[in-house]
């Protein structure tokens, strides 16, 4: 159990939810395989948090390739949970090694969306509800945020800068 908890510690858990997580005996052999799946034994703080949520919401029916996706955020492909939550879909599907290239497109792979992209889709998106926030003012604002999560081209965007962004804007 003790080197299961230095394990899991080195993902980036407190002492205290590495021993939760050592204990539990559904997460415990599903959290050391996909870090022995990895092939590394350090994480970054991000890279260990993926990890653990892809280990606290795969399941061998569900995500038939989680070592996979494990693989492909230590990679640095898989950098969000938005991006994981199209990995885990994907792969209950198809397989990703075979359609390596289907994986990364429907995963927003490589895909960087800048500051600058984030704040004029926020904008769009606020001046197309110019009239119903001047109108209803408060009460307009939660959909102008459902619009702005919405947009496709903030799909693979941080979203907590998104909504920075949008509240800063919406501030302004």
């Amino acid at each position: 159990m003790a080197e299961l908890i230095s394990k899991f510690e080195a993902l980036g858990l407190s002492a205290d939810k590495a021993k939760e997580a050592a204990a539990n005996k559904k997460l415990a052999p599903t959290l050391d395989s996909l870090i022995t799946s990895t092939g590394q034994t350090e994480f970054t703080k991000p890279t260990g948090m993926l990890i653990y949520t892809l280990a606290t919401t795969a399941t061998k029916d569900k995500t038939p390739h989680a070592d996979y996706i494990a693989r492909a955020i230590v990679a640095g492909r898989i950098a969000s949970t938005e991006q994981l939550g199209a990995a885990t879909k994907f792969c209950a599907k198809n397989d990703p090694s075979a359609e390596e290239t289907a994986f990364d497109e429907s995963c927003g792979v490589g895909v960087v969306v800048s500051d600058e992209e984030i704040a004029a889709s926020v904008q769009g998106a606020i001046d197309s509800f110019k009239e119903s926030l001047t109108k209803e003012r408060y009460r307009a604002l939660g959909k102008v945020l459902g619009a702005v999560k919405k947009l496709p081209e903030l799909r693979w965007a941080d979203s907590g800068k998104v909504k920075a962004e949008y509240d800063a804007q919406i501030l302004a």
